[in-house]
């Protein structure tokens, strides 16, 4: 029997869709399905993110084949080499579902595309993962001005996504454009609003993206306990929830 994912689950799968994550798909003739596509997820987080690829196994574990794994692969563009963490999940129902939302298929390729419906899966939870997937500052230093990197997006999927934050969240964003690429920009006057938001649920090791966050510190003072508090009891409420 296939397993049905939690809601803090599907929150992580969405927000990291909205970020690096992928799925992948085998089709009929592979032998992994009776009918139609199967799909599986598949994560990738530089050497020094290890703790946050591990934060996601643990999440995921019960639909994975492997913990975090290290590899080496050369950067094109830059022609050097670097390490990485990665693993995969397992095929499984609950993937294709998320497929089907986030996937469509242009000269028999599929490739990711913004839900239209995507306002209805945006929550505190969804955005942090966003923002830590593909987050960053600015400015740093000068500024609490943060963006969120949408390069995989097109320009009127941008523009959903900006419209999806300022309507659901009241978080005042622009649209910045460079290269040919759009990224939503959220201002520094909503930092407030989005720090709120966010903060329960991001991770120590992300703190660095942030802007008054560095090493477990924010506000000046020293919340890494209360950040593991919260992602214990959200466990056991996930766990009690099965």
């Amino acid at each position: 029997m296939d397993l049905t994912f939690t809601t803090g689950q599907t929150n992580m799968l969405i927000g990291c869709l909205l970020g690096n994550a992928n799925l992948y798909t085998q089709s009929e003739s592979s032998g992994f399905a009776r009918k139609g596509f199967t799909w599986r997820a598949r994560f990738f987080h530089k050497a020094v993110h290890l703790p946050y690829a591990e934060h996601k196994y643990q999440i995921l574990k019960d639909f994975c084949i492997q913990k975090p794994t290290l590899s080496s692969f050369l950067d094109k563009r830059t022609k050097e080499t670097y390490e990485r963490y990665y693993f995969n999940t397992k095929i499984s129902n609950e993937f294709t579902f998320l497929a089907n939302l986030f996937y469509k298929k242009e000269n028999d390729i599929w490739k990711k595309r913004l839900p239209k419906n995507i306002s209805h899966y945006l929550n505190a939870e969804t955005i942090a993962y966003w923002y830590m997937d593909d987050g960053a500052l600015i400015w740093q230093g000068r500024s609490n001005a943060v963006r969120l990197c949408t390069d995989s997006f097109s320009d009127s999927e941008v523009a959903l996504l900006k419209k999806s934050l300022e309507e659901k969240f009241s978080l005042k964003c622009s649209i910045q454009k460079k290269n040919g690429i759009s990224r939503i920009s959220i201002l520094e006057e909503s930092y407030p609003k989005l720090k709120a938001l966010i903060l329960p649920y991001l991770l120590p090791c992300m703190f660095y993206k942030f802007p008054d966050g560095n090493n477990g510190v924010m506000n000046n003072e020293d919340i890494l306990e209360d950040i593991r508090n919260t992602f214990r009891e959200r466990e056991r409420f996930e766990f009690e929830e099965k």
